[in-house]
């Protein structure tokens, strides 16, 4: 009779083993299928939206998604998963986003339009949800001209300056302006160098860098003349104008040369 108590007790344990082990094997096969639901992931930039969907089930799977910059709607539509038989996706939304601002990327499914009835709802929360900083906005392009008013007369461009022969001529010459001329004649001795321009106050000659000359201009004077003495050779004729209107002083420079006729074309300011 003892023996009979034993073996049914043997028998009662060994079934609640087998029914242990079936739970923990059933466990088993849950848990990976948990482990692998269907889910999206985003991330933001200065530049747009990345979203990356996977674990759905393989065919035909549409999901929608919103991409708001400081509260607006920056980007939103449909999208079907265009990997793995429809399993996965993978979505870029561009953007152009200037200076500091707060992005956010969210997206949903189901149950209609996907596998299975796959389901993730709009209040489930954002994907991405950030605060990024930019570039500053490009310059606004500038307004064209308006047209000139019928009846008026058409604006006018000045006429470039004439180059001068080795002495400055006669030209016309803008205020806070200068020509430099140097005319060699077959001396030894000195070059003639003649400035000429409006609003001079002062001028400084140096030949082939040393200064050999500083003339102060009379208010209204137009031309300045000097004799400088003359190095053997080729020689640099350099002349600094100063101007009563304000404006930045200018260095003209000519380059002479013993005996020549016409030394140097002039060079021109303003």
């Amino acid at each position: 009779m003892a023996s009979r108590k034993f073996a049914v007790r043997r028998s009662t344990v060994a079934r609640g083993r087998v029914g242990a082990v079936l739970i923990l094997m059933a466990l088993a096969l849950a848990l990976p299928a948990s482990a692998q639901a269907h889910g999206g992931s985003a991330s933001v930039s200065c530049t747009g939206a990345s979203f990356d969907f996977y674990n759905f089930l393989a065919g035909s799977n549409t999901v929608h998604y919103a991409v708001t910059v400081n509260g607006s709607v920056a980007a939103q539509g449909s999208f079907a998963l265009n990997q793995q038989s429809g399993k996965a996706g993978s979505l870029n939304v561009p953007l152009t986003i200037y200076g500091t601002a707060t992005v956010v990327a969210n997206a949903w499914w189901g149950p209609t339009g996907t596998v299975g009835g796959h389901t993730r709802l709009p209040s489930a929360g954002s994907l991405a949800h950030g605060t990024v900083t930019c570039a500053a906005p490009p310059p606004a392009p500038s307004a064209p001209a308006a047209p000139p008013a019928a009846g008026s007369a058409p604006a006018t461009t000045p006429a470039a300056e004439s180059p001068a022969s080795g002495v400055a001529g006669e030209q016309a010459v803008a205020p806070g302006a200068a020509v430099l001329g140097v005319a060699s004649r077959c001396s030894s001795r000195t070059v003639r160098v003649t400035v000429r321009g409006r609003s001079m106050r002062s001028v400084r000659i140096s030949v082939n860098g040393r200064v050999v000359r500083t003339v102060t201009v009379a208010a209204g004077r137009r031309s300045v003349a000097v004799d400088v003495p003359y190095v053997r050779g080729a020689q640099v004729v350099r002349a600094t104008v100063r101007f009563r209107n304000g404006r930045r002083a200018r260095t003209l420079s000519a380059r002479a040369r013993q005996c020549a006729q016409v030394a140097v074309q002039p060079q021109f300011t303003g």
